[in-house]
């Protein structure tokens, strides 16, 4: 195994159980403007940020009538009314504070707003762990682009072949690819054949089975 000296966590899907409240914030929102979007664009922007996907709808199904922005921010509002149902990827916080331990840097990389990261850190306990942050509003193209994850190693100062990046999509798969960074691929959001084509490095499907891949123990040794 690569000894790493960083691990790169994406956040939704990956650290907080959310991937399933954000498709429900913004079926309301598309609901509340009727608009009628296909599930399969769902699936096909996870992992990419809120605006890429409204942008999107409002172009091609809206004919770009209404504004992304007061679409989004009206997206924000519901997603707001859900926090309470904000949960823990089982095993995640247990993992963080081992590697916290085990690895020189932790640093996080998400298409989440910058409200969104804080609110999770802050209902977690997670501002300790981290010290890197870098969410939408620090980069201009989003993933799958390579920007996010480009951003979170120049912060780290470390190349980005020192970096193992945690992912849940295959959007974020490809982002850290193009990055140059290694690649953990976790099943909580997509299955394995859906992951596959993105190719990541390693492909697990709990939190446990990564620290083992990772020979990462209770001691946080290696």
């Amino acid at each position: 195994m690569v000894q790493f000296r960083a691990l790169i966590f994406d956040m939704d899907g990956v650290i907080i159980d959310t991937e399933a409240l954000h498709a429900e914030a913004k079926r309301l929102t598309f609901e509340r403007y009727g608009i009628a979007v296909p599930e399969r664009l769902y699936t096909e922007f996870r992992g990419r940020s809120d605006l890429d996907m409204v942008e999107h709808v409002v172009r091609e199904l809206a004919g770009g009538a209404l504004s992304p922005a007061e679409v989004v921010g009206a997206k924000h509002d519901v997603f707001r009314t859900l926090h309470e149902k904000i949960a823990p990827v089982e095993g995640a916080l247990e993992f963080i504070r081992l590697a916290r331990r085990r690895f020189e840097r932790l640093a996080l990389a998400t298409s989440a707003t910058r409200a969104n990261q804080e609110f999770a850190f802050e209902k977690f306990a997670l501002r300790p762990f981290f010290d890197v942050v870098v969410t939408s509003e620090d980069i201009g193209r989003t993933k799958p682009h390579p920007d996010p994850y480009l951003k979170a190693a120049e912060k780290l100062g470390m190349s980005p072949g020192a970096c193992l990046v945690i992912e849940d999509s295959t959007n974020g798969v490809l982002s850290a690819r193009a990055a140059g960074c290694a690649v953990a691929a976790i099943t909580t959001s997509f299955s394995r054949d859906e992951l596959k084509d993105a190719r990541a490095d390693m492909m697990v499907d709990s939190f446990p089975e990564l620290a083992s891949l990772l020979a990462i123990d209770a001691g946080g040794a290696a």
